[in-house]
């Protein structure tokens, strides 16, 4: 949801890679927020085989209820903030050789 947050409207092949998901495993969960009204997923007119993803109104809502989420869950893990960046960029990496591996 933050990348549409920012984006607006997306393809699936473009989320799949931003967030490092095959479309196997992103489909399942653009369906549920699509049911849940957050999202929309429509055929491109340009192209019939791309799916485009439009944040609904639902979905930009979501964004409010969203934004005090950081900071709740770092009351709980008690790390720093430079603490955190070092995580976040290793489990980046992680990921990355993960999927270079795979390839």
């Amino acid at each position: 949801m933050m990348y549409l947050w920012e984006r607006k409207t997306s393809n699936v092949k473009d989320i799949s890679q931003i967030l490092l998901l095959d479309s196997v495993t992103l489909t399942p969960l653009l369906k549920k927020l699509e049911a849940k009204e957050y999202i929309t997923r429509v055929r491109s007119t340009k192209d019939e085989r791309n799916l485009e993803i439009t944040i609904a109104k639902k979905g930009l809502e979501l964004r409010k209820k969203a934004l005090g989420t950081p900071q709740k869950i770092s009351k709980y893990i008690d790390l720093s903030k430079e603490e955190l960046e070092t995580l976040h960029s290793l489990i980046y990496k992680v990921l990355i050789n993960v999927i270079e591996e795979e390839e």
